[in-house]
């Protein structure tokens, strides 16, 4: 049975981490593809054919030998319909980055409360949040994040002497968990976002180390995660252009297929960080949870009280 609510110390953060998606990780997952998954498929849909239109009008260009301003008349021919595969793409990468950054603290705040609930109760709790969100990031805009990229600023001037990299390093991983932490508290409680700021800054400076080194871990782990996976495609699309120079005549430039395997393994690259992106930042936010509710135990006991309930429901 996993423990929310319990005081943890840098071992336990990272380790409950990924003991949460043991227990839970198919249920999170199952869920997650429900609410967002329809999002996502339709994005890589439209991202496909815009490539794919893209592809096709440049290489055809190349193959008739038109002049190098073809290019250009290839977007002023189309441009509606880049347009309107462009804002479509971003209205719904909006919407699926507003519930992927809302869908693990809904999820954790119902299993603070419950210990079995139903994709209905995700679904109707993620739409009852979705005003909040979105103010906390346009809020976001305007505050906390301005005063975040006057930091970084400051330290690559620091950089010069030194003393600004390890800074950095720390900045980084202390950035994202201050805004995390606030958007956990703004969201699971009624506090409004100034004192879910003030709240996130007290958390961190009451266990800063563990925080800062739990979230680089995974910080170190997402990236090596979404590289490697990522990388394979890219090096058997490059492997097989050094093999046909190897062998010009196995190239034909009026093949009917303007797709050619290289260009796939491309679009492969894409759609895979796309998707890993999408589902490995849930370990980082999963671990922000972690970090969020170890904090509130600290502070509110929250075991005790269970505990104490527990027991005089025993009784009875």
């Amino acid at each position: 049975m996993f423990q929310l609510y319990k005081k943890r110390n840098f071992n336990e953060l990272v380790g409950d981490t990924f003991s949460f998606f043991k227990l839970y990780g198919r249920h999170y997952f199952r869920n997650y593809l429900i609410v967002n998954g329809g999002f996502v498929l339709i994005l890589l849909v439209l991202v496909f054919f815009l490539f794919k239109v893209f592809y096709e009008g440049t290489l055809s260009g190349l193959n008739n030998g038109a002049p190098g301003n073809q290019f250009d008349s290839f977007i002023a021919e189309n441009f509606l319909l880049f347009l309107g595969f462009g804002g479509l793409s971003a209205i719904l990468m909006l919407i699926i980055s507003l519930i992927s950054y809302l869908y693990p603290v809904v999820y954790l705040d119902l299993l603070s409360r419950k210990k079995d609930f139903d994709t209905a109760e995700i679904t109707r709790m993620v739409k009852s949040k979705i005003g909040k969100v979105l103010l906390f990031f346009i809020l976001s805009m305007f505050t906390a994040i301005p005063l975040i990229a006057l930091t970084f600023i400051l330290s690559f001037a620091l950089a010069f002497i030194l003393i600004g990299i390890p800074i950095i390093l720390l900045l980084i991983p202390a950035a994202g968990s201050w805004l995390s932490l606030s958007f956990y508290n703004y969201i699971s409680t009624d506090d409004d976002y100034f004192a879910s700021l003030s709240k996130a800054f007290r958390m961190m400076k009451s266990k800063f180390w563990p925080i800062i080194g739990s979230t680089f871990v995974m910080y170190l782990i997402v990236q090596a995660i979404v590289g490697t996976i990522s990388m394979i495609p890219y090096i058997i699309g490059v492997a097989s252009v050094f093999t046909t120079l190897d062998n010009p005549g196995s190239f034909d430039p009026e093949s009917s297929n303007p797709f050619s395997f290289f260009v796939i393994m491309m679009l492969l690259v894409f759609v895979l960080s796309v998707l890993l992106n999408f589902f490995m930042q849930n370990l980082l936010l999963v671990n922000n949870g972690v970090i969020y509710y170890s904090i509130r135990e600290e502070s509110e006991n929250n075991t005790s009280k269970n505990d104490i309930d527990l027991i005089g429901t025993q009784s009875e």
